[in-house]
């Protein structure tokens, strides 16, 4: 018998396994039987096997069309290999915690305790020969057996063979592992591929419904170059062997770092060399894989192989892990470079067209942010891209604030030599001047999806109905809120008149005293003499009142006294009697002298234009609209039919839609 000189138990709790790489104890297994067979090569010339066989959930799940068996759950693996085979050594090793005995092969003599604290079961079975006698080592490795049965039993068999079955998975590894055979397998020639290289690497398969050749796979899917990448960093010396592989399961291209023979560290290079994303697999049918090793990363791997001793960022003296895999990168995008810079030109022309056509108020950005432009993924959606830009332009207005006041702040100071800093004022006042135009654009390009919406707007809907009022006048104007609810880019009375957008007052949808009893006029706007004028009702006589009446599109169910004529002069006759008051209650005084401008939104339908004939009202040039001056009530009176309002805003903003291209 013999036994650990160590508490195994407590061992095994501190033992570091996170529970999303299940397969480190398996990988520890096929390491030590490459290690095995290794061995054994030294003494013997033979071709070395490692089988792996899958053991699935024993219980019986009822058949489904199209699936087979291997739907039931993985929990263990059988690893056989015909290496040298556990003998007094290897045996006296195994039993000692942190054995040095395969030191230089990189072993830290730890990796069968992640057997432990992943499985509830280890049983190993190792057949050698022992001089010229074939014998058998066979027990159990559990945390509650503590002393081993290492005698030797002599055997008929001729072969040698050496088998560790992990079996029952813990629940909280188990949940992780997957179900796939040869998910499994592209994962064990992931972490073996240094191994997979050498010409002398054994026969490794995994046997589930079917056998999976690794080495097959490896010379399939995986294209190396044959000479290695060779840097430094710092005073280190690192080897990168460039690979392209064949296989979709990678989900992406990668550097795996490895130490000692074995992969530690996979790098996702879609999340840190931009351009190079998994639109590769797609348009080259591979991912890139590097391999990268190196004496540094081999002397600070940990105990347990599945993190390094190596700070994240750097420091005062020691190399970090960003300054490794940052070096890397440099040699991954050398040799990549022809199809990053194909991707590059691509995404450039996407992001400039994208700005062209829908965001021009991003185009200062290409000129004075191009380090963030060309950071941008090249596969991100439009929507996406919008966002990435708008946090763009967010850092370039900062940026921008903060050397607008630098350079206040300098010339509040006092500034000797003003030809010192002409130069820096000029290419400030350059900057602005982009940002504002920008602003412009994006202000131009509103109206034109606003145009395009009103022109929709008008027309059947799916249902066979034309959209009621209430939609066309959102668009023009947000109904039950005034000029003092809203900011001036939240309307749209351009649709109608330019100068329509500076009245001193409107009010939209709102009844007259704030009485919902009381008519409500569509669109009020209260002007005085001046047009630009921004003083508050201080009860004085207005010059101007304008009045609008919206009605839905291809109404026909006039009248004589239902129409949108006899409306609008009614709301005329309610305000010539001076009581009625604005939303905050003061009185809306007319004069003898206040001239009333009312429009009627509507299509010239024909009712409508009976309705107007008999008022004698005049057909425009244009023929689509019409109007007439009232003189006793002096109002000017048009009705505007909506082709004229969509035809009239577009002309007006023809020149704006030329100049950005849209």
């Amino acid at each position: 018998m013999a036994g650990f000189t160590i508490d195994l138990a407590g061992r095994v709790k501190n033992f570091d396994l996170p529970k999303t790489q299940p397969l480190i104890p398996l990988f520890e297994a096929v390491v030590n039987s490459i290690y095995a067979i290794e061995e054994r090569m030294e003494r013997e010339n033979f071709k070395g096997k490692i089988d792996i066989k899958i053991i699935r959930e024993p219980q019986e799940i009822a058949p489904v069309e199209g699936i087979n068996s291997t739907i039931n759950e993985i929990i263990g693996f059988s690893i056989s290999d015909n290496g040298i085979g556990l003998d007094d050594n290897n045996m006296k090793s195994f039993l000692q915690s942190d054995s040095t005995y395969r030191a230089e092969k990189g072993g830290k003599g730890v990796g069968r305790f992640s057997w432990l604290k992943a499985f509830d079961n280890t049983k190993i079975t190792s057949i050698y020969k022992d001089d010229d006698t074939w014998v058998k080592r066979e027990f159990e490795f559990s945390i509650d057996k503590l002393d081993i049965d290492d005698s030797l039993k002599e055997v008929e068999e001729r072969d040698y063979c050496t088998t560790v079955e992990l079996i029952d998975y813990k629940p909280v590894y188990r949940k992780h592992v997957g179900k796939s055979p040869e998910v499994i397998a592209t994962k064990i020639m992931q972490h073996c591929m240094i191994y997979l290289m050498s010409p002398n690497c054994p026969i490794i398969s995994v046997i589930d419904d079917e056998r999976y050749c690794i080495n097959d796979m490896f010379e399939k899917r995986i294209k190396r170059e044959d000479n290695p990448i060779n840097f430094v960093v710092g005073t280190e010396k690192f080897s990168l062997v460039n690979a392209k592989i064949q296989d979709a399961s990678v989900g992406g291209s990668k550097i795996y770092l490895y130490a000692n023979d074995r992969m530690v560290k996979p790098v996702d290079l879609d999340k840190t060399l931009v351009d190079l994303d998994k639109n590769i697999y797609d348009d080259k049918g591979f991912y890139y894989v590097g391999i990268l090793t190196g004496k540094y990363l081999d002397d600070n791997v940990e105990m347990n192989r599945t993190s390094f001793d190596i700070s994240e960022t750097a420091g005062e003296d020691d190399i970090s892990m960003d300054d490794i895999v940052s070096k890397a990168k440099e040699q991954v995008e050398e040799y990549l470079k022809d199809y990053l810079l194909e991707v590059r030109e691509k995404k450039d022309a996407r992001i400039r067209k994208y700005i062209s056509s829908s965001a021009p108020q991003f185009g200062h950005l290409l000129k004075y942010m191009p380090d963030s432009i060309n950071a941008i993924k090249p596969t991100l959606s439009d929507a996406k891209l919008d966002e990435e830009l708008y946090r763009i332009k967010r850092k370039f207005d900062v940026e921008l604030k903060k050397e607008n006041q630098d350079m206040l702040d300098k010339m509040s100071t006092g500034i000797d030599d003003l030809g010192q800093y002409e130069q820096k004022f000029k290419e400030q006042f350059e900057k602005i001047s982009e940002a504002n135009k920008s602003a412009l654009a994006e202000y131009v390009y509103h109206r034109k999806i606003i145009l395009e919406m009103l022109r929709k707007g008008i027309h059947l809907k799916e249902d066979g109905r034309f959209n009621k009022e209430s939609y066309i006048h959102n668009l023009i104007y947000p109904m039950r809120k005034t000029s003092e609810d809203i900011e001036y880019e939240a309307h749209n009375l351009w649709l109608i008149d330019e100068r329509l957008a500076y009245c001193e007052y409107i009010s939209s949808d709102i009844p007259f005293d704030n009485n919902p009893k009381e008519e409500r006029t569509d669109i009020l706007m209260l002007d005085h003499p001046i047009a630009l004028s921004d003083e508050n009702n201080t009860g004085r006589e207005f010059e101007t009142i304008v009045i609008f009446e919206l009605k839905r599109p291809m109404r026909d169910d006039y009248d004589a006294k239902e129409n949108p004529i006899q409306q609008l002069l009614g709301y005329v006759d309610k305000l010539c009697t001076n009581k009625v008051t604005d939303k905050n209650g003061r009185l809306i005084k007319v004069g003898s002298n206040t001239q009333f401008y009312l429009y009627a939104v509507c299509d010239l339908t024909p009712k409508m234009i009976k309705v107007a004939e008999d008022r004698d009202f005049i057909e425009t040039p244009d023929k689509l609209g019409m109007y007439k001056y009232h003189e006793k009530k002096r109002a000017y009176i048009e009705l505007i039919s909506y082709n004229k309002l969509i035809l009239d805003a577009e002309k007006r903003n023809k020149v704006l839609f030329e100049k950005l291209g849209i």
